[in-house]
């Protein structure tokens, strides 16, 4: 009996252990700490349950299991290279960079196997296709706008795997050494182009500005013979007015007066030999005389005269 005692007492104590060991076993596996930066995904009997964030959480020990701790962190795939043909049927070989971070784990684990070869299957794809709607020259002079446009493409598909493409980047374009030369002989041309028809724009430019400065010349000149006539006329004017306030002799004088001196100049010249002179100008002293002789006949006796007395003899 007294065997029997110890052997129920020794039995009593390993349950008593067993049991203590069972429950630290189940509170260590029912306690899950999650890292920052990283979710676990959570079944239950095999199917999804939950998603467990950063920090302590619980499960149920033998019933949930963690399938997968996945990390939420940004992830780079660099130093990707294809060969991809352009629109204008030119093949090179480029370079991507892609950032990308996994926003919902349970599509990202049950939905691919492998999510980096999910990216960067889909951004060859895309990336094909997106350069395939450009030429070479239009890649590289704006190859931000086809890189917004690859991310679009990207984030639209990362949507059903749980994926946030947030950058895609072309950071290299290696051209075959043929392409390079064409492109060479087309910059050169462009070159030519371009300073031919700067030349000719030059030269447009100097005939309307010479165009421009003869108009102008003309307009001013134009303008000074019509101030000169305007003045001329009414320089008529005023003197047609005086003649006819009876100043018609006077002019008749003038003229007269005027031919005298010029005959007298050319007299007096020492070249002059002989010296012809026209009818109308020696008409001229005659007329010169007669005014004068009209003139001072008409004019009144000056009143400080006095008359003359005769004398008479003593």
């Amino acid at each position: 009996m007294e065997i029997l005692d110890q052997l129920g007492a020794d039995a009593g104590g390993i349950a008593l252990i067993l049991l203590i060991g069972f429950v630290v076993l189940t509170v260590a596996l029912g306690v899950r700490v999650v890292p920052q930066s990283q979710e676990y995904v959570v079944t239950r009997l095999g199917a999804y349950n939950r998603t467990l964030q950063a920090g302590v959480n619980l499960i149920i020990p033998y019933i949930e299991a963690i399938h997968s701790k996945v990390s939420i962190a940004d992830q780079v795939i660099n130093d990707t290279r294809l060969d991809v043909v352009s629109r204008d049927n030119v093949v090179f070989n480029i370079e991507l960079l892609v950032v990308f971070r996994i926003v919902k784990p349970e599509l990202a684990v049950f939905r691919v196997n492998d999510v980096h070869d999910l990216v960067i299957g889909l951004v060859k794809s895309l990336v094909r296709s997106e350069i395939g709607k450009v030429e070479l020259d239009m890649l590289q002079q704006d190859r931000e706008t086809l890189n917004l446009a690859i991310r679009a493409a990207l984030s639209e598909a990362g949507d059903d795997y749980g994926l946030i493409i947030s950058r895609s980047e072309i950071t290299d374009v290696q051209l075959t050494e043929t392409t390079q030369r064409a492109m060479a002989e087309v910059l050169e041309a462009e070159r030519s182009r371009r300073a031919t028809v700067t030349r000719a724009e030059g030269d447009k430019r100097q005939v309307e500005l010479a165009a421009d400065a003869d108009l102008y010349r003309q307009q001013r000149a134009a303008e000074a013979l019509r101030v000169t006539a305007d003045a001329t006329a009414y320089a008529n004017g005023v003197i047609g007015d005086a003649i006819a306030a009876n100043g018609a002799e006077a002019a008749r004088f003038q003229i007269a007066e005027r031919q005298i001196d010029a005959v007298k100049l050319l007299a007096e010249s020492r070249n002059a030999k002989l010296v012809m002179i026209p009818g109308d100008v020696s008409d001229g002293f005659t007329r010169a005389a007669a005014i004068l002789s009209d003139i001072r006949a008409d004019a009144p006796p000056p009143a400080s005269a006095a008359p003359r007395i005769p004398r008479t003899g003593a």
